[in-house]
């Protein structure tokens, strides 16, 4: 669905990325880790065309090149780490990601709705339909956005550290709803994170960016035993009921 071949991103003479080559595996959540600045929003910014590039992004054998914005969205949706907050309805937000499917003009239709009604009240915020999205809390505007991605209703759904500003229920939550929507509906998940222990908790391969290149793409468990995690980020991995989360010392 997704192939990334030999990317290469340069901003005033600087190299970012180099020769970077990624095909996330379809239907799998891919956790994309590195340190601060290594390049990994900028690779998923590149996937949804925010940044020049040079190399090959593909989306079901067709360069992202040659997608038009609307076409492209029928494909990938995108959430993004700073959220815009404006001055609309949270179920006005939410139907924004029934806009590529509509022609100039033209408004949702009593199944676009319906999608909007249940994307809402499957992330929780059902009671929140008629308040303000620049009115409520950044966690809430975050659920709105996340609900807005799924009505998108895209194969390949693309996160850039989507808990940063959650709490530790908060942040299981989320993640726990992008694991149904692997397992329930097939979606791709490419998803930027920030926390060790949650990427190898939730995702089933590793994308591992380092010196501006991909150091390790693989399964969690080949990432674990090759003790991948701990080279690059310098730090410990410890096991306790279970569950595997790393520390500085």
């Amino acid at each position: 669905m997704l192939e990334i071949k030999n990317l290469c991103v340069s901003r005033g003479g600087k190299p970012i990325l180099s020769g970077i080559d990624l095909s996330p595996e379809p239907k799998a959540m891919t956790a994309v880790l590195g340190k601060n600045g290594c390049g990994k929003s900028t690779l998923v910014s590149c996937v949804n065309r925010e940044l020049p590039f040079d190399g090959e992004i593909l989306l079901n054998g067709k360069s992202i090149r040659k997608m038009s914005p609307k076409e492209r969205a029928r494909f990938v949706s995108f959430l993004p780490q700073k959220l815009p907050a404006p001055h609309i309805s949270v179920e006005e937000l939410v139907g924004m990601g029934r806009n590529p499917y509509l022609g100039i003009g033209k408004r949702l239709t009593a199944g676009d709705r319906l999608r909007v009604r249940s994307a809402m009240e499957a992330v929780g915020i059902a009671s929140l339909s008629d308040c303000f999205a620049d009115e409520i809390s950044g966690g809430e505007r975050q659920k709105a956005y996340l609900a807005m991605t799924v009505v998108q209703d895209t194969g390949l759904m693309i996160f850039d550290e989507p808990t940063t500003y959650m709490d530790v229920t908060g942040a299981c939550a989320f993640m726990k709803f992008l694991d149904g929507l692997k397992k329930n509906c097939g979606k791709t998940v490419l998803a930027v994170m920030h926390d060790l222990g949650q990427a190898v908790r939730w995702a089933d391969n590793v994308a591992v960016i380092s010196e501006k290149k991909l150091f390790f793409y693989g399964s969690v468990e080949k990432c674990l035993e090759e003790r991948v995690i701990e080279t690059v980020f310098g730090v410990n991995r410890h096991e306790a009921d279970g569950e595997v989360f790393f520390s500085a010392e």
